[in-house]
């Protein structure tokens, strides 16, 4: 293979290998690349600086899909040329066609700059030898010389002649800040200058106002436009995490907790900007009106942190393609999907006698989220198997980037099955527990009603008479109910926890402060139970549904965790004021599940629109196409006719991680092109 790769580059500017003195040691064998940093620092040269290269690379992948790699060693050897040098590390890599290397020989004073199956011209090379790496190598500036070359194949691949924006020092203070660490404010920027770039031709009109003063670009939009620009940013957020969460836990099953540190730190910083804008929906969408100068202020920090949580995921996007190398290692990716699959059609018919037994004991409101799970399980499992089969077959014909984007679908498709049927075990156990907790929390609630009932029989608080006529009707009635049948045990339990709720408070005045924490904190165990289970059964409906369900659902559920985050957080310090967010955090959840439900009750005719444009899923609304629309995993490229692009994220995000939307990766495919560039300094 390796004569394959050795003349993919001309060079340009040849320089004379100097040679080593007698006995030296300093052979560098042609290094592994790092999948994740991108960097190989051999030669220890990039010091504190390291981190901003890192910045520079990835910003590259997230712009213009191109990846580039920056390796420093002391000599270039086995073999001793740098080209065939480079080419050895990019065969053992087997780097795709939009990946390049930057290697650097300290010792010897050389480098190269191997393009690759790149598009970029031999004229761009030599401008970014010129221009970026020429004058920071010859004052040993390794580092920035790494920066500005990220800088200017970035500028090339975007059209330009290869030049560093800003002559550098631009470029070296933008990736230096990062735009993920820079949080909301540094993302909503960088995304500002792309559109201030993109609408330079005009920006005498809107762009700019009196003086040059830039003016803020969400100024000119309408409180309805604001609110859908809001609202479609947050889905798309959300559903990119929702994905984002499956690749990590696929890779950390494979490469460890260490391999994939920078994208769970951009994972945790996107949960972080989303869970703020989730916050900012609900005061939008609560009952108390809010002023115009309010609204504009909050959707626009929706706006920007929704952003924000994009570009920390996108900024990852290159390195965690390049990680799963998911297009080379298809077939082998393909094979543990099929024994998933396999694993996955073997639970069915036990959680069919599962969810039977369920519907003997109780009533059939209390299974509502779970009731079609088999036939959405069925369905997923369906297009499990066809794209496996369309993956088959794509490797059979030799398309390895559309195999790996069958087998992405594949595999989350069998995710959602598991989700589904595991719910329903989850369930059966939230229920059985609230059944026995609803037995103890009568008892306590018939206590103290009987303690209530003796304080207005000795005439000493007769203010108690109201409270205590409805905790013994709702008593009575929840009694009644028990004994009749079938029962939701989650919703009873929460009714006889509101109506000894009532009862405490009118007992707050006789109570002292002790006896009121204690009762609070029983009160706040079953509560907490209840919301977990609420928030739980929710958040599982919607992950295996997320192509049907909107904004408003999404934004209760947030704020339902929230809620009861802070909760759990105060519970042994402040019970009293930790039961009240509690107790929000189950009604939040609540509201969440009936907002779902209805968008995936008016999801159904979308779906049925989609089935005959399945694209290399076939057509005709088999194959799980159905199952697969509703469950976000092929909204994008149905709506893009089949394309190439991501298939994960309900609604607009593109989701997934198969490749388009977000950046390249640098699998697979080897490379080809006829250009690099060399030299001294």
């Amino acid at each position: 293979m390796r004569s394959k790769f050795k003349r993919l580059f001309a060079v340009i500017g040849l320089t004379a290998f100097l040679a080593l003195p007698a006995g030296a040691a300093w052979a560098e064998d042609p290094v592994a690349l790092d999948p994740a940093t991108k960097i190989v620092d051999a030669a220890g040269v990039l010091g504190s600086q390291k981190g901003e290269v890192q910045d520079a690379i990835k910003k590259l992948g997230a712009d213009h899909a191109t990846v580039l790699h920056v390796v420093t060693v002391k000599r270039f050897e086995n073999p001793a040329d740098r080209e065939a040098w480079s080419d050895a590390v990019a065969e053992k890599a087997n780097l795709g066609s939009n990946a390049l290397i930057f290697a650097v020989a300290t010792e010897t004073r050389q480098y190269v700059l191997n393009k690759g199956g790149s598009k970029i011209t031999a004229a761009q090379i030599e401008n970014i030898k010129s221009k970026a790496i020429g004058p920071e190598l010859a004052n040993d500036n390794y580092a920035q010389a790494a920066i500005n070359t990220a800088a200017a194949i970035g500028d090339a691949a975007g059209g330009g002649s290869g030049n560093v924006p800003g002559d550098g020092a631009g470029a070296a203070v933008l990736v230096g800040t990062g735009v993920v660490a820079a949080g909301g404010a540094g993302a909503y920027l960088y995304f500002r200058n792309k559109r201030k770039k993109a609408a330079a031709g005009q920006a005498a009109n809107a762009s700019y106002g009196p003086q040059g003063a830039e003016l803020d670009p969400l100024a000119s939009l309408s409180i309805e436009e604001l609110r859908r620009k809001g609202g479609s940013l947050l889905i798309e957020a959300d559903d990119a995490i929702k994905s984002s969460e499956q690749e990590l836990m696929f890779a950390q099953a494979q490469y460890g907790d260490s391999a994939v540190g920078n994208f769970t730190k951009a994972l945790h910083e996107a949960k972080a900007h989303l869970s703020e804008s989730f916050k900012l929906q609900q005061q939008l969408d609560d009952h108390i009106p809010d002023t115009e100068e309010q609204q504009r202020t909050w959707l626009g920090e929706i706006i920007r942190r929704s952003e924000a949580a994009l570009a920390s995921l996108q900024e990852q996007k290159a390195d965690f393609d390049s990680l799963r190398e998911l297009e080379k290692n298809a077939p082998q990716a393909l094979a543990a999907v099929n024994a998933g699959a396999r694993e996955a059609d073997s639970k069915i018919s036990s959680a069919e006698e599962s969810l039977t037994s369920l519907r003997a004991r109780y009533a059939e409101s209390a299974l509502t989220q779970v009731s079609d799970n088999i036939l959405q399980a069925k369905e997923r499992l369906a297009f499990v198997q066809n794209a496996t089969a369309t993956a088959q077959q794509k490797l059979a014909e030799g398309e390895g980037s559309l195999a790996a984007v069958a087998v992405r679908a594949a595999e989350e498709s069998l995710h959602q099955t598991n989700v589904l049927l595991d719910a329903i075990a989850k369930v059966s156990s939230n229920l059985d527990e609230a059944r026995s907790s609803l037995e103890s929390a009568v008892v306590d609630t018939s206590q103290d009603l009987a303690q209530a009932r003796a304080m207005i029989q000795s005439g000493a608080h007769p203010e108690l008479a109201g409270p205590v006529a409805g905790v013994e009707n709702a008593l009575a009635q929840v009694k009644a109910e028990i004994q009749g049948g079938k029962i939701d045990p989650i919703a009873t339990l929460q009714r006889v926890e509101t109506a000894h709720q009532s009862l405490d408070q009118a007992l707050s005045g006789i109570r002292d402060q002790q006896e009121q924490a204690r009762r609070a904190q029983a009160s706040l165990q079953q509560t907490i139970m209840s919301a977990q289970a609420q928030i739980s059964a929710t958040s599982d409906y919607i992950t295996a549904r997320r192509g049907g369900v909107g904004t408003e659902a999404r934004t209760r559920l947030a704020e339902s965790q929230r809620n009861l985050d802070y909760a759990l957080s105060i519970a042994r310090t402040d019970p009293v004021t930790a039961l009240t967010y509690a107790q929000q955090g189950h009604a939040l959840a609540a509201q969440a599940a009936q907002l779902a439900q209805a968008d995936v009750d008016h999801f159904g005719g979308y779906a049925n629109q989609g089935y005959g444009r399945g694209g290399m899923f076939g057509g005709g609304g088999g194959g799980g196409l159905g199952g697969a629309i509703l469950g976000g995993i092929l909204i994008n490229s149905i709506l893009n006719g089949g394309g190439g692009a991501g298939w994960g994220g309900g609604h607009s995000d593109g989701g997934g991680w198969g490749g388009g939307d977000f950046g390249g990766g640098d699998m697979g495919g080897g490379w080809g092109g006829d250009s690099g560039g060399g030299g001294d300094f």
